[in-house]
């Protein structure tokens, strides 16, 4: 059985349309969305139930949802699991990987990214129901499915449409393996946690090997022993020099994270403030603003992590962005009916972001 064009068969009626309103994406977008975000979340969890600890892990996710909702997508597009569906893909992936997968697709497909990352978020459920029902009630454990997803490796490689490669996300590659990538390792490096002692040791590593060539060589003819130690000076030098460049790379991929993560964020505000016309439409909103909102949260840990420099240019980009927002939000304050909800969650979306502001 080819799971994945049995679920993407079944999305491109009724629940298709249904999964669109959810996510706040136009009919003549979601066939896009499904087409390339679908395989793009099989093969992510694809990767992950390849190595022992992520099948498991796969096994310990599908063992918490609701196992009526299983086989049933009507019922799993109003089950509870939706609305965590983005934290369970986050779990499983990675937040970073989530968010590559998610900037992929969105290019490729050409919808904003924001309404792309929350449709990956509600099919991560809906894929692991899926799976689940597929083991005809057997309960789903490591071993079954990682087989189950490499029986369906090649129906995950062919409904991946052609130009659309996952190998360039960050991270992704080492979902397989279960080894952390250079990038991420990289970042760990930078970012003062346990890895942080991994690339400097390059350099105390030069500088031992230095001390005990002068102890087991004090004997020698001091030119040679001149020469070694010039070797290994520079052995240290450009160990140091290579972990000040992986520390700029580093930097500068956080930094262009930072930015893509604003700007997707602003234009999915913008997008739903947008639609927004009379109070039945701001109350619907509703829900999607309060994510957003704790979403800004989020985001204000990620751009205090980047030097001050970066700092700034993130808050010019936010100033320039809540200038043209702004007014919106006034704008539906002022509509007949607005209640005080709303009105609250407007101004807190406000006041955060100016937050980032300097």
């Amino acid at each position: 059985m080819n799971l994945v064009d049995s679920l993407k068969d079944q999305l491109m009626g009724e629940a298709g349309k249904k999964l669109g309103s959810m996510i706040g994406a136009k009919d003549s977008d979601i066939g896009k969305i499904l087409g390339a975000g679908l395989p793009s979340v099989f093969s992510g969890l694809g990767a992950v139930a390849s190595t022992k600890g992520g099948a498991d892990k796969l096994s310990k996710t599908i063992g918490g949802m609701d196992s009526s909702a299983f086989g049933d997508l009507g019922k799993m597009l109003d089950s509870s699991a939706m609305s965590g569906g983005g934290r369970m893909l986050g779990g499983l992936l990675g937040e970073g990987v989530v968010d590559g997968i998610a900037n992929k697709v969105a290019k490729f497909v050409g919808v904003n990214v924001t309404i792309v990352k929350a449709a990956l978020g509600y099919l991560a459920p809906v894929v692991l129901g899926s799976v689940a029902a597929s083991l005809k009630g057997a309960k789903p454990d490591g071993t079954g499915l990682a087989k189950l997803f490499s029986d369906q490796k090649s129906n995950i490689a062919a409904a991946m449409p052609a130009g659309l490669s996952l190998d360039s996300v960050p991270g992704f590659n080492s979902l397989a393996n279960n080894i952390a990538s250079t990038t991420n390792q990289a970042v760990a490096d930078a970012g003062g946690g346990p890895g942080k002692l991994l690339v400097p040791g390059a350099v105390i590593a030069a500088l031992i090997a230095a001390g005990i060539f002068f102890f087991n060589n004090g004997k020698k003819e001091p030119e040679a022993i001149k020469e070694n130690a010039a070797d290994s000076n520079k052995a240290a030098i450009g160990a140091m020099q290579e972990t000040s460049s992986m520390v700029d790379q580093v930097t500068e991929a956080r930094t262009e994270a930072v930015k893509t993560s604003i700007n997707g964020m602003m234009d999915g505000l913008m997008t739903h403030l947008g639609g927004i016309q009379d109070s039945a439409s701001a109350e619907a909103a509703l829900p999607t603003l309060t994510d957003m909102a704790s979403k800004v949260d989020g985001l204000g840990l990620s751009i205090s992590a980047l030097p001050d420099s970066q700092r700034t240019i993130m808050g010019g980009i936010i100033k320039a962005q809540l200038e043209k927002i702004t007014p919106l939000m006034e704008k539906i304050s002022a509509l007949p009916g607005i209640g005080d909800p709303i009105k609250t969650l407007l101004n807190q979306l406000r006041d955060k972001l100016a937050g980032f502001i300097s």
